[in-house]
């Protein structure tokens, strides 16, 4: 089964999360404050964890639809070699009918 990203809130609830977090605000707390660039903290302290974030959840929906991918084609090679079972089987079948003809004549 594919996995489940987490949510925003289950993301921050994980031993990284927390650290992205508080570095995130750390550095928007330093360059507001000390720095006083508040562009600064809103590239490093906002947009830098969205990033990561958004860039988690593109992961694993491409996950998702490689697995999606996968079980398709597992699930249409399957089929095929069921087909392929029956047609060997009624050529089989054919197959000593004629022979059978072929004894009579």
């Amino acid at each position: 089964m594919a996995h489940d990203p987490l949510s925003p809130a289950e993301a921050l609830r994980t031993r990284i999360g927390t650290v992205v977090a508080t570095v995130a605000l750390l550095t928007f707390v330093y360059s507001v404050l000390i720095v006083a660039q508040f562009l600064l903290g809103v590239v490093v302290g906002v947009l830098l964890p969205v990033g990561l974030y958004l860039s988690y959840r593109t992961f694993a929906a491409l996950d998702a639809l490689a697995d999606a991918a996968q079980r398709i084609a597992d699930a249409r090679e399957r089929e095929v070699e069921r087909e392929s079972g029956f047609g060997a089987a009624a050529e089989r079948e054919g197959s000593s009918a004629d022979r059978v003809a072929e004894r009579d004549r």
